[in-house]
């Protein structure tokens, strides 16, 4: 795979390298020099071994001047995590930011894994960090656990299916969870606002959708596969991502209306308000700040961490097979090269899913 910026996706000006995971996290979780495992490497006659190799290290081009575009919203998502590791007030626009930021990492992970696995697949990326985020609904549960044990781990990032639909992974950052999801009109028709009755996948890697008027009300549960913790549920309506040009013209005259409006945190950049769900409640996120973000049930640390990596792998197979676009405008072995992948990433999801419960099924019988 050609090393072009992680940012921009263009030519390297200026190299730098670019922690997905930044430095300020790494070393808030624990020694930067620590070593840890980033997938496999896949070795001649199909053996693998686990990849190992000091957290800091982790990282790929990038310019220099798209890195340090990014320095404001890194410096600002550094003092909200620390605000939540304190389970401190935060407040609305901070939460996006935070979002904004997950989008950052989803997409460098992402790229960084096609990189370190020399891109099997043969995955062309239509997008970079930069033109990613804000693109879609996206959503963030947060669960909390017992103690002070620091650490950072993710998972699902070196899935078939991650390689394919890069739209969910997990994140620990000491004491929190979280589970992020972003995918095209993943929240839209609950939550009220216009969504697509159709939606197909183009050649050029942008989506056409044929749109329908909202309900202008939250249907629940706004996500019909349900998170079997407790914690918090945070859910975000992004509109006017990535559409085609024909679609957008329709869009904007759905989306134009008072319901809408009122639900947005900026309606001119398709950007709605934040919604949280506790319990089976769904309102917006208070304007002022609060500590309503923050989960009430603790989880022992360990238990949680591992039943995190099969919500991940669930959700990922869950998107695979019930939210995909149709794709019946793209061309005949283009069709069939990307059902060939998809089957794979589904079938690997299972295979790991089935593997990890026989895991818990024997710890809970010993």
């Amino acid at each position: 795979m050609e090393k072009v910026c992680v940012f921009c996706g263009g030519r390297v000006e200026s190299k730098t390298l670019e922690h997905v995971l930044p430095q300020w996290l790494i070393e808030f979780t624990g020694n930067p020099k620590r070593m840890a495992y980033f997938g496999y490497e896949y070795l001649e006659g199909g053996k693998s071994v686990k990849r190992r190799f000091a957290f800091d290290a982790f990282k790929f081009p990038s310019c220099k001047e798209c890195n340090q575009n990014f320095a404001e919203i890194e410096a600002g998502v550094k003092v909200i995590v620390q605000k939540m590791i304190s389970e401190d007030f935060l407040s609305e626009s901070k939460l996006n930011t935070l979002l904004d930021w997950f989008d950052k990492v989803r997409i460098g992970l992402w790229l960084g894994y096609l990189y370190l696995d020399r891109n099997p697949l043969g995955i062309s990326p239509h997008f970079h960090i930069q033109n990613r985020i804000r693109q879609h609904d996206r959503m963030l549960a947060i669960f909390r656990t017992g103690g002070n044990r620091k650490g950072l781990t993710f998972a699902g990032c070196d899935t078939p299916a991650f390689a394919l639909t890069p739209s969910c992974f997990s994140l620990r950052i000491n004491s929190l969870c979280f589970l992020n999801i972003s995918y095209n009109n993943l929240l839209a028709r609950r939550m009220g606002f216009p969504f697509p009755s159709e939606t197909y996948f183009m050649e050029d890697g942008r989506l056409f959708c044929k749109f329908k008027e909202g309900r202008n009300r939250i249907m629940r549960p706004v996500l019909k596969k349900s998170i079997r913790f407790q914690g918090t549920e945070l859910y975000q309506p992004i509109f006017f991502g990535n559409i085609s040009a024909e679609g957008l013209e329709k869009a904007n005259e759905l989306f134009d209306t008072k319901y809408v409006r009122d639900n947005c945190i900026s309606w001119e950049k398709g950007i709605g308000r934040i919604f949280i769900k506790r319990d089976s409640e769904v309102t917006a996120y208070s304007a002022s700040p609060s500590r309503e973000w923050l989960p009430e049930r603790i989880y022992d640390s360990k238990e949680l961490q591992f039943e995190m990596q099969l919500l991940t792998l669930e959700w990922q197979l869950y998107i695979e097979n019930n939210l995909g676009p149709s794709l019946k405008l793209l061309p005949r072995e283009r069709r069939k090269e990307f059902l060939k992948f998809d089957a794979l990433g589904k079938n690997y999801n299972k295979k790991v899913i089935e593997l990890l419960n026989k895991q818990r099924e024997m710890s809970a019988m010993s």
